[in-house]
């Protein structure tokens, strides 16, 4: 074990040496940092000296930098460290969905003429057939079976389909497997429910299973629906691949108004430009809800781009119970502003704007004097990230990829607002063309004399 520990160490350090000499090759000409170059700094605390860390990049960060490029990591003598941002590994689900039939089943009379259940056996496979009672039986429906045989996952989900009712509802199910019609044993459950939102039906008929592939499926509900009949089910397996922790950031409308005129519009600022995946509207722990576009801008003065068109949004209480849309994907977005536009009146209960984003890190190589600081909001063109290391780290093999994580400290002010202002540069080519037509009006003005005296002279002269 101590021989593998000691090959790894040397493949990080390989590693190390790599990536930094290739960087600081490229990047020697790059004179030191002082901290007061930028606006705020945050000390790093790393678990080694030496070796390649990846920090988190916080909506704090964000806050103070507009893009990467005004980010450094200097070590104690203001050197600057490589580094490059690594995108986050977003959650990557695969789902596999078996839509089924539903059949309802009745409970038995004291009579005993219950439903018949037929169970046929041919070339063709083996069919289930539940059959009403006869019409003078008085029965109840007890639920519906799903014949699940031919399903060869785990289902981790299965939707409920059911005919539309004019009212809504809401009720529990509980959801039970069998491998052959016997000993059943509860796999799932939970609420499901149709909701009337602004004039559409909003369905929530997804609930969650713990069962295995194969076999059959009983759905019973927790109460009885007037005229409510499922028709089917699907069950949904899934993969997942990836799992950056998402992060959310929860905005109030911002008092700035770049457009007057747009009086039903709400403005909110993010900070800093997040990597933003997904948006949603936010109406509190009331009701709510409202059909809205939602678009975002790089500048307060646009232009703006919608994200998310003519969108559904909701929070609604239903029975004891609180029902919420889903959010709307927007692939990926760095804006820092964002504007929601109402279709018709906007709500009358107060709205916020819930932005989600994945954690995203600065990946950097620490080959310099400790201790770290992570500086933010400069103006300087030595800043940013390091190409070079990026494209040497990428073409390492996957065995030579070591990586420890670091931790941002407190936020620190460095050379604040100052650090934001562009230095007045002195105009070396307009003062060098000014001193060269002065030069020439001294020339001109000097041969001018001298002509004059020449012709005085000569006018004196016998």
């Amino acid at each position: 074990m101590m021989e593998v520990g000691k090959m790894k160490h040397q493949r990080a350090g390989r590693c190390l040496r790599i990536a930094a000499a290739a960087s600081i090759a490229v990047a020697g000409s790059v004179r030191a940092l002082a901290p007061e170059q930028f606006a705020v700094g945050w000390p790093l605390e790393l678990p080694a000296d030496r070796g390649i860390f990846d920090v988190p990049l916080t909506r704090e960060v964000y806050e103070h930098a507009e893009s990467v490029d005004e980010i450094s990591i200097l070590d104690a003598n203001g050197e600057p460290l490589p580094f490059y941002r690594v995108g986050a590994v977003p959650v990557v689900e695969t789902e596999t969905r078996v839509r089924l039939d539903a059949s309802p089943f009745y409970a038995a009379p004291p009579d005993g003429a219950g439903a018949d259940l037929d169970i046929v056996s041919g070339r063709d496979g083996t069919r289930v057939r539940v059959a009403r009672p006869p019409g003078d039986a008085q029965v109840e429906m007890s639920g519906f079976l799903i014949d699940a045989r031919d399903v060869e996952f785990p289902p981790v989900a299965v939707e409920l389909d059911w005919r539309a009712l004019e009212q809504p509802f809401l009720m529990e199910v509980s959801i039970e497997h069998s491998p052959t019609l016997t000993g059943w044993g509860r796999v799932g459950g939970g609420a499901i429910a149709a909701l009337l939102v602004d004039g559409s039906e909003s369905r929530h008929a997804r609930v969650p299973l713990a069962a295995a592939a194969g076999g059959y499926y009983r759905v019973a509900a927790s109460r009885s629906v007037p005229d409510w009949q499922l028709i089917g089910v699907t069950l949904i397996g899934a993969e997942r691949e990836g799992g950056s922790a998402p992060q959310t950031a929860l905005l109030r409308p911002s008092d700035l108004r770049p457009d007057p005129s747009d009086a039903g519009a709400l403005y909110f600022d993010a900070g800093g430009p997040l990597p933003v995946t997904r948006v949603a509207l936010d109406f509190g722990t009331g009701n709510g809800w409202a059909r809205a576009s939602i678009a975002s801008s790089d500048t307060l003065d646009g232009p703006w781009r919608v994200r998310a068109a003519a969108r559904l949004f909701y929070a609604v209480a239903f029975e004891g119970r609180r029902f919420v849309g889903d959010p709307a994907a927007v692939g990926r977005v760095e804006d820092r502003y964002w504007k929601v536009t109402f279709a018709g009146d906007p709500p009358a209960r107060p709205v916020d704007l819930e932005l989600e984003y994945l954690q995203e890190y600065l990946r950097f190589a620490a080959d310099g004097a400790a201790p770290f600081l992570l500086a933010a909001g400069t103006v300087t063109e030595e800043a940013g990230p390091d190409t070079t290391f990026e494209a040497v780290w990428n073409a390492l093999a996957a065995a030579e990829r070591s990586t420890q994580r670091a931790e941002l400290g407190v936020l620190r002010e460095l050379g604040g607002a100052a650090a934001l202002v562009a230095p007045a540069a002195f105009p070396w080519r307009s003062a060098l063309l000014w001193a060269v037509l002065g030069l020439g009006v001294l020339v001109v003005a000097a041969m001018a004399v001298r002509l004059a005296r020449d012709m005085l002279r000569d006018s004196q002269s016998p």
